[in-house]
C-alpha cells in the first residue's frame, strides 16, 4: 500500500494527473477532464478511514449570476486530534460557460470514499450526463479553473 499524500498536496497531485499547468490558457475537453478525475480519485489522502465521509466527490453544476459553472470537487474533512470537524478543504475543477437559455437548473450528485455506491457506478453516472455536451474547449468565452480553498 502506498503512503497517503497530505491533504495540501490535493491541487498539484490533480494538476499532475491531468497536465493541468497552473498557467495553461487552454481548455481541457472534458474527457479529459474526467480522465483526470477518475485517476484522482483513485489516490488516498491522508484522512481518517473511520470517517467515511471525509472524502468525497462532488459533481455539480448551476446557473450563476451571468454564466453556468460545470465541475467536480473533492472535498476532504479536515478534524482535530479529538475527531471533531475543524474545516474543509475543498479541490475544484470547474468549466465556466457564458449565459444560455439551454442551459439552466441546478444539480449536485456526491459520492464518498467510504458509502456504499461503488466508485464506477457513480463515476458512470456522471460521465455520461448529457451535461458535458455543453463544454466546447475552443469556444472563445468558456473559462476552466482548478483552483484548491479550505471553507
Amino acid at each position: 500500500m502506498s503512503p497517503r499524500l497530505p491533504i495540501d498536496a490535493a491541487e498539484a497531485t490533480f494538476r499532475d494527473l491531468g497536465g493541468f499547468a497552473v498557467h495553461e490558457a487552454a481548455v481541457p475537453s472534458p474527457d479529459r477532464l474526467l480522465d483526470a478525475v477518475r485517476r484522482f480519485a483513485a489516490v488516498e489522502f491522508d484522512v481518517s478511514p473511520a470517517l467515511p465521509e471525509q472524502d468525497g466527490l462532488l459533481f455539480q453544476y448551476a446557473t450563476l449570476g451571468d454564466g453556468f459553472v460545470l465541475g467536480v470537487v473533492r472535498q476532504f474533512e479536515v478534524v482535530d486530534a479529538d475527531g471533531d470537524h475543524e474545516q474543509y478543504v475543498q479541490l475544484h475543477a470547474e468549466y465556466t460557460l457564458p449565459p444560455d437559455p439551454g442551459r439552466s437548473g441546478h444539480h449536485e450528485d456526491w459520492w464518498f470514499r467510504g458509502g456504499p455506491e461503488p466508485f464506477d457506478a457513480w463515476f458512470a453516472r456522471v460521465a455520461a450526463d448529457p451535461v458535458w455536451r455543453a463544454v466546447d474547449p475552443a469556444a472563445p468565452d468558456i473559462r476552466f479553473d482548478v483552483w484548491q480553498e479550505s471553507v
